[in-house]
C-alpha cells in the first residue's frame, strides 16, 4: 500500500484499522465498537437527552439520532415519552454491555501489548490534542 505523507489519510487508515480490529474482537457480543462506546457512555451518564449524549460521544445531533434509532430497534436503549425525551439503557442493553466490558478490556490489553505502553499512551495523548485542533487559532494559518 502506498504510504501517504498526509496526516488526514494516515489517521483515517489507522482509525479504520483499529475500528475493524475492535469490531472483530467484539463480534461475539453482538455489538460493534461504536455501539459499545454509545452504550458505555449512556451507562456512565445514566440518562441523557440526544444533545447531551451526542456531546459526550462527539457526534453531531443528526448522526446521534440515526444511532439511537438503531439502538432502540435492537432493544438496547429506552426513551422516556414527551418533550425533551431522554434515554436510558434497557435491561437488554445493560446485560449486553455487562457481557461486552471484559471483551473490550481484553481488546484494550491486546492493543497496548501490540503498541507497547509508551506508544499506546502517545495515541491517547495525540488523539486528545487533535480533538482540540478545530478550536486552535493556529489551525487556520496558511
Amino acid at each position: 500500500m502506498y504510504q501517504s505523507e498526509c496526516y488526514c489519510t494516515n489517521l483515517r487508515r489507522s482509525a479504520n484499522a483499529v475500528s475493524d480490529y475492535y469490531d472483530a474482537e467484539m463480534k461475539g457480543t453482538g455489538l460493534t465498537s461504536a455501539q459499545y462506546y454509545l452504550l458505555i457512555t449512556l451507562s456512565r451518564l445514566e440518562s441523557a437527552n440526544i444533545t447531551h449524549w451526542a456531546e459526550n460521544v462527539g457526534l453531531d445531533r443528526s448522526t446521534m439520532v440515526r444511532n439511537i434509532r438503531l439502538l432502540e430497534s435492537r432493544g438496547l436503549v429506552e426513551g422516556t415519552p414527551g418533550h425533551g425525551k431522554s434515554f436510558t439503557l434497557s435491561r437488554e442493553g445493560r446485560s449486553r454491555l455487562e457481557a461486552a466490558v471484559p471483551v473490550w478490556r481484553e481488546a484494550q490489553r491486546k492493543i497496548e501489548a501490540f503498541l507497547g505502553e509508551e506508544d499506546a499512551q502517545a495515541v491517547l495523548r495525540i488523539g486528545e490534542r487533535l480533538r482540540m485542533l478545530k478550536d486552535d487559532p493556529r489551525s487556520g494559518e496558511r
